[in-house]
């Protein structure tokens, strides 16, 4: 009796719509063609669904023969005739000894077709933000959020053809999301990080996008009007802030009565990983701590109920969503502490003077945590809170100013 056990591929190919990326890893060495049906899949269902910059990673290649190449250079062929306005860009490492020479011909070949030498540069646009670090960590986040939080949105009100605000963006990768996932008539996108500001506008720009309203502002003073948006939002940002009602009164202020302000934050304390359990829970109390020593709540998440209530907020939901390592791309997910695990143990524990032992402490419990999320029989979560209110249709603006002076 012969398996149906079936051969594991000796490569992976994902589509990761936030970044317009698509991405080959492993040993691509078919036989022929055919062999490289999915991928060629795949390229081509991304190539129709994006504009401006499709982005092609290589860097993870560890192999790639003559009829990969080729089908490769076929792809970008065919979408040269197909999208002439659709630029491609091909990211290469020196991992394939013979990829810069080979790959460079095609740049010569089709004018819409750029190929960078990963070796030789840094990652695009990390030099506008001050932490450049920074932007991955920012990404990957919303990567593994946005593919459970996108029903959620719908469960809470959004709809196409809204007023959107999305306030505190951040590096501008959420309002790309709702843009494409929910076509709101009007987006305003707004940040008081010129820098975060600047690779947003960027983003923006390579993914052919110019309908995306981005400014700059204090979320406690938005230069926006009263009651304007249908739909406002503020994702992992009240609790960074030491007085997270002021930016919740002005998040009610600018929305329309009977529309809906939605908000995402964490609890930090109650990150979980078995069976390193007991190291994982102290540094996560702990970051907690000293979060806390710098103005932030980390723990914001569960009084998300009663602040909105407290400002006179109607049909509030709330709700959780368990990231796990059970229903989340595992690879992900270790991305996203390991990326913490530098913040932490760089300049967090610099701004609260963590002596070194408890630095190494630090550290050891976030690698404990990845160790949870990748072992094949470990359990890892890291739990987020959705809550959205409704603000009341009667009073309209005399709701957010009885509010603002409660």
């Amino acid at each position: 009796m012969k398996s149906s056990m079936a051969v594991p591929s000796p490569y992976t190919i994902r589509f990761i719509e936030n970044d317009q990326e698509v991405v080959l890893a492993g040993a691509v060495r078919p036989p022929n063609a055919a062999a490289l049906a999915d991928v060629r899949e795949v390229l081509e269902g991304a190539a129709d669904s994006v504009s401006g910059i499709l982005f092609v990673n290589l860097k993870r290649l560890r192999y790639l023969n003559h009829a990969g190449f080729c089908e490769l250079a076929r792809f970008v062929r065919e979408s040269a005739r197909k999208r002439p306005e659709l630029r491609i860009k091909i990211v290469i490492s020196s991992v394939v000894p013979w990829a810069p020479q080979r790959f460079a011909i095609l740049p010569e070949l089709y004018s819409n077709v750029v190929v960078e030498h990963y070796d030789r540069a840094f990652y695009p646009g990390q030099g506008v933000i001050e932490n450049d670090a920074l932007i991955p960590v920012l990404r990957t986040q919303t990567n593994i959020i946005w593919h459970h939080e996108r029903e959620l949105l719908v469960e809470h009100g959004l709809k196409e053809g809204m007023k959107v605000a999305d306030i505190c963006c951040g590096i501008g990768d959420f309002a790309v999301l709702m843009r494409k996932e929910f076509k709101p008539s009007r987006i305003v996108a707004v940040d008081h990080s010129r820098p975060f500001l600047q690779y947003a506008t960027q983003v923006a720009r390579e993914f052919g996008i110019g309908d995306i309203e981005y400014q700059f502002g204090d979320a406690t003073n938005l230069f926006l009007e009263d009651d304007e948006f249908d739909f406002v939002t503020s994702r992992l940002s009240l609790q960074v802030f030491d007085q997270p009602e002021k930016i919740l009164r002005e998040l009610m202020r600018i929305c329309k009565p009977g529309g809906r302000v939605y908000l995402t934050n964490e609890m930090m304390s109650h990150n979980y990983g078995y069976p390193r359990h007991e190291t994982v829970s102290w540094a996560y109390r702990q970051i907690n701590d000293m979060c806390a020593e710098l103005g932030m709540d980390l723990s914001f998440g569960p009084k998300m109920f009663s602040l909105l209530t407290d400002l006179g907020f109607e049909d509030i939901k709330v709700e959780t969503i368990d990231i796990t390592n059970r229903n989340t791309a595992v690879e992900d997910f270790a991305r996203v502490i390991e990326s913490w695990e530098g913040y932490v143990t760089g300049e967090l524990s610099t701004a609260t003077h963590q002596p070194k032992e408890m630095v190494e402490r630090l550290r050891s419990g976030l690698r404990d945590h990845v160790y949870t999320i990748t072992s094949r029989r470990g359990f890892a979560t890291w739990p987020l809170y959705v809550a959205s209110g409704r603000k009341p249709r009667a009073s309209g603006r005399g709701a957010a100013r009885k509010a603002a002076s409660g």
